[in-house]
């Protein structure tokens, strides 16, 4: 029953928050498509970060883990099998990032850094910190609970020189090198290689993200936008919003968290017959 109530609650709020008015189609609307909802898993309780392995075809996210004393954990949902779980081994697991051409998934807890093995067991790197979120494109990039940015590549570690003195909540990098920290839930933006940061603002950030080309997305409470490297400003591509996290399938299927529910948006053309905007 709660299942069967809580579908209808999101269902009817997703479609009223994220329809585009347009008589001939229907569904959720994200980044020119109409998608049907898809509910994975529900009752993952404060999910903090999402990711998506194209290899395996799982999400894998971090939560917080319900006790007198909070504590994070990592699960998975495989969309093949439809089977969740839980991986052990990594002391209050907060980040969590994926290498997709080595096929190698990163999580980040309290005594540092670990890579999943083929048997999903962790392994630990040399990266003795404690960790607050992880974010991989070519090397990988963490924050710890300091809120400094560091770089982890061909072993060694180094404090990001373009955010050497700044304190960060997040980050992501995109495919023309722009890297997008938060500060709070302030967005800025600044050149892989320089020193020159930008301000976003008007756009307070809950959930940043990027899809399998390195867009970037950002979550508020007025939709979803995508970063324009055209205009240097963020366009809205759905008013889907309140994210708690958000990633991609390699189909560009959006998966995202909202409250304890676990969702994908799976693509139907026969949705919008006669397609307009």
């Amino acid at each position: 029953m709660r299942s069967v109530c809580l579908l209808l609650l999101y269902t009817t709020v997703a479609f009223a928050a994220s329809v585009i008015p347009d008589r001939k189609c229907r569904g959720v609307y994200f980044d020119n498509k109409y998608y049907d909802i898809e509910i994975l898993k529900e009752g993952i309780n404060k999910i903090h970060q999402l990711v998506f392995n194209n290899n395996d075809n799982t999400v894998y996210f971090t939560f917080g883990q319900i006790g007198a004393v909070p504590y994070r954990s990592l699960g998975y949902y495989n969309l093949d099998t439809r089977q969740a779980g839980l991986i052990g081994g990594v002391r209050n697991a907060s980040g969590v990032a994926v290498d997709q051409i080595k096929n190698k998934v990163y999580v980040g807890g309290i005594d540092g850094v670990y890579a999943l093995n083929r048997d999903k067991e962790p392994e630990r790197y040399p990266i003795y910190d404690n960790i607050h979120k992880l974010f991989f494109r070519d090397v990988l990039y963490y924050i710890n609970v300091r809120k400094e940015a560091y770089v982890f590549d061909n072993g060694i570690v180094n404090r990001m020189p373009e955010l050497q003195t700044e304190k960060v909540d997040d980050i992501i990098v995109d495919d023309d090198d722009n890297v997008f920290f938060l500060q709070n839930d302030t967005l800025f933006r600044v050149k892989l290689g320089t020193r020159a940061i930008n301000i976003h603002e008007g756009y307070p950030i809950n959930v940043m993200a990027v899809d399998p080309y390195y867009r970037a997305f950002f979550s508020t409470k007025n939709g979803i936008f995508i970063y324009n490297k055209y205009k240097f400003a963020l366009d809205r591509v759905s008013r889907m919003k309140d994210l708690r996290a958000l990633a991609f399938t390699k189909n560009m299927e959006p998966i995202y968290a909202v409250v304890d529910i676990l969702i994908k948006l799976k693509a139907n053309p026969t949705n919008c017959y006669d397609y307009r905007i």
